[in-house]
């Protein structure tokens, strides 16, 4: 029988919109049928670089920014997501700030996480994922310091596990997971998540390649009738 995870609270800290359907609607859907909450923060709305493809069939910024929340904010329904934000912050590159820093570590105080997931430290392909995972945790460290005012943001938090998920080329990013979430019971949910981005039909099934060659990797651990799963690196020793 599975743990039961009722009213626990996962934060997601995307830096992109795409980045909350390939890396870890999985997990996200297995919390939520577990009971638990989920809040996604996406950063960006990835304009420099994910967006691609709708600047090639002719869409302008404003468009391309209205057609990704409208997809994601379609996903987070599929998914289950309690609480979906777009921060709308400028992305290649990414540039943390005290005012960032401070606004994130508010949101954790006002919704304190059980559990948080974000990017892994070392992205070659993308100049923004390890920025977020910085930008994770200045901010929690801030969240849990007892002697940080936040204006209306409350007091201090404990701290939460941080766990990274996959980047898109694991092997020359030093990716070493050391947890694997079997998402075989929701991997109908992840598929049609994916699909709401309907011009990265060949990405989305390159995102369920993936999920069942981490289902190998976490049968060879232990997870018999493991089908499919997603890969993550804990930040803190576990």
């Amino acid at each position: 029988m599975e743990k039961t995870m009722e009213n626990k609270r996962m934060l997601v800290v995307a830096a992109h919109p795409g980045d909350v359907l390939w890396r870890c609607s999985g997990a996200i859907a297995k919390h939520v049928k577990l009971g638990g909450i989920v809040d996604v923060i996406v950063l960006t709305y990835g304009l420099g670089g994910e967006a691609n493809e709708l600047f090639k069939a002719g869409m302008t910024k404003e468009e391309a920014k209205a057609l990704r929340k409208k997809d994601l904010t379609r996903a987070a329904e599929i998914l289950g997501i309690s609480r979906l934000e777009f921060w709308d912050m400028n992305d290649y590159r990414l540039e943390i700030t005290q005012e960032k820093i401070y606004r994130l570590a508010g949101f954790m105080r006002k919704n304190p996480p059980d559990l948080i997931l974000t990017h892994h430290g070392k992205d070659l392909f993308n100049p923004d994922h390890g920025t977020v995972l910085d930008l994770v945790d200045v901010s929690l460290e801030v969240a849990t310091g007892h002697g940080i005012t936040i204006e209306g943001a409350g007091p201090a938090i404990g701290r939460a596990p941080i766990f990274c998920f996959e980047p898109h080329a694991s092997e020359v990013n030093g990716f070493c997971p050391n947890l694997f979430v079997d998402i075989t019971d929701v991997i109908d949910l992840k598929i049609a998540a994916m699909a709401t981005f309907e011009l990265k039909k060949s990405l989305a099934a390159s995102y369920v390649d993936r999920a069942k060659y981490r289902a190998v990797n976490a049968g060879s651990f232990g997870r018999k009738g493991c089908q499919y799963a997603e890969a993550y690196q804990a930040v803190y020793p576990i």
